[in-house]
Order: C-alpha cells, then sequence, then structure tokens
C-alpha cells in the first residue's frame, strides 16, 4: 500500500522530467538554429542594425538634421568630418543613415506589435468560439483583404498626411489581418487535441484553455509570422517615404533618403546607394532569420 510519502517522489519525479523535456524542446531549437549559418548570419545583420538605431544618438557624428550651408552635396571621404558625405542641403549623411536605421526599425516592431495585440487576440476568439464568432470574422477578413495593402495605405496617407505616428497607424490597418488568419487556423486545429479536450472535461475555464494550452502550442509559427512581418513593414514605410507621403523632415528614413536623392542619383551616386544597401541588408537579415526560426521550431527538422 503506497502511502503520501511515497507517492510524492514520483510525483515530483514526473514534473522534472517534463520540465526537462521542455527545456531539451526549446535547447534543441536553439543548437539548430546555430548550426544554420544564413540563420546566424541574419541574426548578426538584425542584431548589428539594432545596436545602430538604439545608439544612433553616441554614433552619429552629427545632429541629423544640422545643416552645413558650405558643404552641400560633398562626396564619400571628401570632408573628414562628413566620411559619407552630406546630402542636398549639407546635412551630415552618415549621421542620417544611422537615425534612419532608428525610424525603419522602430516603424517594423511598432506595426508588428500592433499586429500581435488586434490578430492574435481576434483570431484566437474566432478559432476557438467557432460558429457565428468565426462566420462573422472570417466575413470582416475577407472584406479588409480585397484592398490592396499598399494601395489602400497610400490613400488613408493622402487623405490624412504623412508624419511617423501616421503611417505607422496606416500600415497597422491591413498588417494584423494575416496574424489574425494564421492564429485562427492554429486554434481550430489545437482545440480538437486531446489535451484540450480534457481540459474542458475538468471543467478549466475557457480563458485558461486558451492561455496555459493552445497558445504556448501556436506560438511557433507566430513567432515566424512576426519575424518575417517586421521587413514587410519596414518595407512599406520605406516605399511610402520614397514617394513623398511618408516620413516627414527634418526626421531621417531610408526609404525617403533614396527617394529624395532621384533628382541626384547620376551624378552624387552616394545618396541612393548607402539607404539602398541598407535597406537590402536589413531585408535579407530577417529574411535568413525568419528562415531559421522556421526550421529550428519544426519538431519534424529538430535532430
Amino acid at each position: 500500500m503506497q502511502t503520501a510519502a511515497t507517492t510524492k517522489p514520483r510525483a515530483r519525479s514526473l514534473f522534472d522530467r517534463t520540465a526537462k523535456s521542455h527545456r531539451t524542446l526549446w535547447h534543441n531549437a536553439l543548437r539548430q538554429f546555430m548550426r544554420n549559418r544564413f540563420s546566424v548570419l541574419g541574426l548578426c545583420l538584425v542584431s548589428f542594425f539594432i545596436f545602430l538605431a538604439v545608439f544612433a544618438d553616441l554614433l552619429a557624428p552629427h545632429p541629423y538634421d544640422k545643416v552645413y550651408f558650405d558643404r552641400v552635396l560633398l562626396f564619400p571621404l571628401e570632408h573628414a568630418s562628413h566620411p559619407l558625405g552630406t546630402d542636398e542641403v549639407g546635412r551630415d549623411y552618415l549621421s542620417r543613415l544611422l537615425h534612419g536605421a532608428r525610424t525603419s526599425l522602430f516603424v517594423g516592431l511598432a506595426v508588428q506589435s500592433i499586429a500581435v495585440v488586434i490578430g492574435v487576440p481576434v483570431g484566437s476568439i474566432a478559432g476557438y468560439m467557432g460558429g457565428k464568432v468565426d462566420f462573422v470574422f472570417t466575413r470582416v477578413v475577407d472584406i479588409m483583404s480585397a484592398f490592396p495593402g499598399l494601395l489602400f495605405t497610400i490613400l488613408i496617407i493622402s487623405l490624412w498626411g504623412g508624419g511617423l505616428f501616421k503611417v505607422i497607424v496606416a500600415l497597422s490597418i491591413t498588417s494584423w489581418l494575416g496574424l489574425a488568419r494564421l492564429t485562427r487556423a492554429q486554434f481550430l486545429q489545437l482545440r480538437e487535441s486531446g489535451y484540450v479536450e480534457a481540459a474542458v472535461c475538468t471543467g478549466t475555464p475557457e480563458p485558461r484553455i486558451i492561455a496555459r494550452h493552445i497558445i504556448p502550442n501556436a506560438l511557433t509559427p507566430l513567432l515566424v509570422a512576426v519575424s518575417f512581418g517586421i521587413p514587410a513593414a519596414m518595407y512599406g514605410e520605406a516605399g511610402l517615404s520614397f514617394l513623398g507621403i511618408g516620413i516627414n523632415d527634418p526626421l531621417p528614413s531610408w526609404g525617403k533618403m533614396v527617394g529624395v536623392s532621384n533628382a541626384y542619383v547620376r551624378v552624387y551616386w552616394h545618396l541612393a546607394l548607402f539607404p539602398t544597401i541598407a535597406i537590402a541588408l536589413a531585408m535579407l537579415g530577417f529574411s535568413f532569420m525568419g528562415d531559421g526560426l522556421r526550421d529550428a521550431l519544426d519538431p519534424r527538422l529538430i535532430e
């Protein structure tokens, strides 16, 4: 006959094995991610741009909005104080490039944060509740998806005006749709699983079931979607700023720097080259990192 003293260590042992298995899963995913050279390269690129964005004030040799009227359109290395030259009004190009990284990353992170805050709860409620709630959600998403995302954003900005806050809001209006659809699909699949049905039978409240049993298991595709959504938002901001309806002066933006350079690019090649390279490397970094996360968190690929 077993006593409480003999059953208690077994319960603790089962808990330890479960926790260890959970730790091993994430450890294997991290190891799989680090074994992928392209994933590591993407992580290094993203970390580099985040470092530049955070410490732009310390790294920039000049204020990004300071104008030197006697140093207009300098080429790189033409002046010792301006390693990458100056722009069309005499502002240091390196300083504006560094602060442009802050603007682009801030837009990408802010838009995806809003998409997570809206898309994940809405998609989870629709997928878990089903029925009429899911029907209404599906129809709303279908209607909003009928509008081309970028063209709809351009229309909003054209009517509302440009600016950092307005660009973030305009991009966020449609950015949550894909994340909400993905969350709904995950919840529709996971709510039929055995452990969720067991939790329902034991009388566990629905918010607790969603928070502790479904969302952790749906986290993998959501993380991958967010990692790809950040560069998409950055690209959208760059496109709006390139057209001249995005970020307003004097705040620098990589897309705006490329757009303004159109009138001078045939002679002053550096005005378009440096921000274009920065955009390309940032997109490449997030793409490599997203691919690495997708492969590392896929249990079928974990060795």
